[in-house]
């Protein structure tokens, strides 16, 4: 049954916080004891519920557990599924107030057809398929209040970073700062309307990448209306797809990020499952441009050389490029670039052999960099930008991995970084 609104009040969000680690506390004394399919199937459709309710931050972090294999057991991970297109919607005269105050006309007036039923409901809106003077769109609508519900839930994260940090060389607080404006700028649709249109112009001269377009009369800050575009989902995809139409895709998807990444400077930092379609050829088409992070030009050229390092197999120049980075915290001296060296080199397998194929056991491989056996975790000065592209980075290997991608990748990554930089411009200004 379609809800009326989302959870805003602190005192509710908190009680939701705490019934959820319970609900996570208890599940995992359960697995101590038996291991259960039928339990991890519960767990996970309870789990996907809750934060499908409370929406906002706690769906967006339950999208990103969705896909990371190995986070969650896999039963509770497929009933997560879900949250990549919503399950629990606000009902239709919530959304339509929404619209007809966004845009100043009455719906009815507004588009030929609206199906009341959203064919998704995310973290920030759901999207109705509708149709405008013969053309079918795709109307995005935003929740009311969901602004408030970022904050409240980035005031709680604000504290934990506050005391996380004390024991670290990372300034968490400055990073919660950074995600909560990138979480602003997501909720106002006339910045994703601007870098949809500025990507669409960037690669309109490859024709497997493929973008909706905007229809500007019809969108605002809380609406945004763009064109239908059709496609496989993903997971139909990777079940129906054959072998070479999934490796085409994967190597579309990999040039997509990385020549954002390294031409642009400008990456797509919300690479879940739920946001690309699949047709053929190897076509891909990428839907939500919400969140995107524009890098500084000196920290780009400073993570270019890392790689070039990787790909030369120099290790002189590495350990060069990491000293020059800025990610040691502290005394150089005190961090291992063995462990950091055998870090980046696992992060970077897929482009440093002539044939690569994504597997879970590469990707649980990566897990123990991230534990407390490596030495480096107290002395990495973390920062915004190496908070986005990380997670684009682990993003894009989780769904390649799911894909089973394989093949030759290594010249995708060096016609990226070959290619003059050119950086984003919105609007006449430099993104």
């Amino acid at each position: 049954m379609a809800r009326r609104s989302i959870p805003r009040r602190i005192t509710d969000r908190a009680r939701r916080t705490a019934k959820l680690a319970g609900s996570v506390a208890a599940a995992g004394a359960r697995r101590l004891i038996r291991k259960s399919e039928d339990d991890d199937r519960v767990f996970g459709e309870a789990l996907a519920s809750e934060l499908d309710t409370m929406k906002g931050m706690a769906m967006k972090v339950g999208q990103i557990l969705s896909y990371m294999d190995g986070a969650l057991p896999a039963e509770s991970q497929a009933m997560m599924r879900t949250l990549q297109r919503g399950a629990e919607p606000l009902a239709l005269d919530v959304i339509q107030a929404v619209v007809d105050d966004a845009l100043e006309l009455p719906l009815q007036a507004l588009f030929d057809r609206f199906d009341p039923e959203p064919v998704a409901a995310a973290s920030i809106g759901q999207v109705h398929r509708a149709s405008v003077t013969g053309t079918e769109v795709a109307v995005k609508v935003q929740y009311p209040h969901v602004r408030e519900t970022f904050d409240l839930d980035m005031r709680q994260l604000r504290r934990l970073a506050r005391v996380a940090s004390a024991a670290t060389r990372v300034d968490g607080v400055a990073i919660v700062d950074d995600i909560q404006a990138r979480l602003h700028e997501e909720c106002d649709y006339t910045f994703e309307a601007r870098w949809l249109e500025r990507f669409r112009a960037v690669f309109a001269d490859d024709p497997q990448i493929v973008f909706p377009a905007v229809v500007p009369d019809r969108s605002t800050e809380t609406v945004l209306t763009t064109t239908w575009c059709e496609g496989r989902d993903f997971y139909s995809f990777c079940d129906q797809a054959s072998e070479d139409e999934r490796q085409a895709a994967a190597r579309t998807m990999i040039r997509f990020a990385m020549t954002s990444l390294y031409a642009h400077g400008a990456i797509n930092a919300d690479p879940h499952p739920g946001n690309v379609l699949f047709r053929d050829r190897g076509e891909v088409v990428f839907l939500d441009f919400g969140c995107v992070r524009v890098l500084p030009t000196d920290w780009l050229d400073r993570d270019r050389a890392v790689v070039r390092a990787l790909l030369a197999d120099d290790r002189a120049a590495f350990d060069r490029a990491v000293l020059d980075s800025g990610i040691i915290a502290g005394d150089p001296a005190r961090f291992d670039l063995d462990t950091h060296h055998a870090m980046m080199r696992w992060q970077w397998a897929p482009f440093l052999t002539d044939s690569f194929t994504f597997t879970p056991e590469h990707m649980q491989e990566g897990t123990r960099f991230s534990g407390p056996t490596n030495p480096n975790l107290r002395r990495m000065a973390i920062d915004g930008p190496w908070v986005w592209v990380e997670r684009l980075r682990w993003g894009l290997l989780a769904v390649l991995t799911r894909m089973g991608a394989s093949g030759s990748f290594r010249p995708i990554l060096e016609q990226a970084l070959d290619r003059p930089h050119e950086p984003f411009v919105l609007d006449g200004e430099a993104a």
